[in-house]
């Protein structure tokens, strides 16, 4: 199934952007509902020696354990 979730993946990768422009990017991509929601990401030290296919199986990994929290707190808030 990862082979699959890697082929399908959308991400971008973020390298050597400082601060504001990473935050007038990130501000500008969400101002254009037409484009796709991919998982972003900044390169790390740990991040610039890993293969490009075990990255991506990381990223996708986090985003599905982030996507999960996501929706627990959405719940929980959704209970008060």
């Amino acid at each position: 199934m990862i082979e699959e979730d890697i082929k399908k993946a959308k991400v971008i990768i973020i390298n050597g952007f400082s601060n504001e422009e990473l935050k007038e990017f990130l501000s500008f991509y969400k101002k254009n509902p037409n484009l796709p929601v991919p998982i972003f990401a900044t390169v790390t030290d740990n991040s610039i020696e890993l293969k490009v296919k075990d990255l991506l199986k990381e990223l996708i990994e986090e985003n599905a354990v982030f996507n999960k929290m996501l929706k627990e707190s959405r719940k929980n808030k959704d209970k008060k």
